[in-house]
């Protein structure tokens, strides 16, 4: 066993007798196109030859460049990161008071405009409100809640949300005939 790990050993670096020196600017001139270009975009500074390599792409002057770029992009991703984060929070923050029976006419305009704009978590607390009889309108008729209830649900559905399909089963049946067909055209119009 030892000496089956000497001789690959061994094997290793009587391949690669370049890793026990330095490089030199002619040791890569001689290596294949791939190589080249492995070394063009990442060797801290740059040889003078890969100005010379056919088909050339653009290559930054040194990895400092390149560094620069990678922060850049880190700290974009962040900062949208944390204003997604933000909105999340908000959005959490209006669900837990419309829940709790805290919420202020401006959370509930907030919610609407949310849904509106095709936000499925929106959508969702939408059709739960009027399920509850939290109807954003005030005009407490159960009948008009049920059936409101059920468009946000559908339009929460539509938009990927799933999970609402049990809550849509629950309401169909308790629509009227009348509502069901108002439902179906509404539906039919937005589709």
């Amino acid at each position: 066993m030892r000496l089956t790990s000497f001789a690959i050993a061994l094997c290793v670096l009587c391949a690669t007798p370049a890793l026990a020196g330095s490089y030199s600017e002619d040791y890569w001139k001689s290596a294949d196109i791939l190589t080249k270009r492995f070394i063009c975009s990442s060797y801290g500074a740059v040889p003078g030859w890969c100005d010379e390599l056919p088909g050339r792409v653009e290559v930054p002057k040194s990895i400092a460049g390149n560094l620069a770029s990678r922060q850049k992009n880190a700290e974009e991703r962040a900062a949208a990161a944390e204003a997604a984060a933000q909105i999340v929070a908000a959005r959490e923050a209006i669900v837990k008071r419309i829940r709790a029976g805290r919420a202020g006419k401006s959370d509930v305009e907030k919610l609407v405009q949310q849904a509106k704009a095709g936000e499925t978590e929106a959508m969702e607390l939408m059709a739960w409100m009027y399920a509850q009889g939290l109807s954003p309108k005030d005009d407490g008729d159960p009948e008009l809640n049920e059936m409101m209830a059920y468009i946000w649900y559908g339009r929460a559905y539509l938009a990927g949300a799933k999970q609402v399909k049990e809550n849509m089963d629950k309401i169909w049946p308790a629509l009227n005939e009348t509502q069901q067909n108002k439902v179906i055209a509404i539906f039919d119009r937005s589709g």
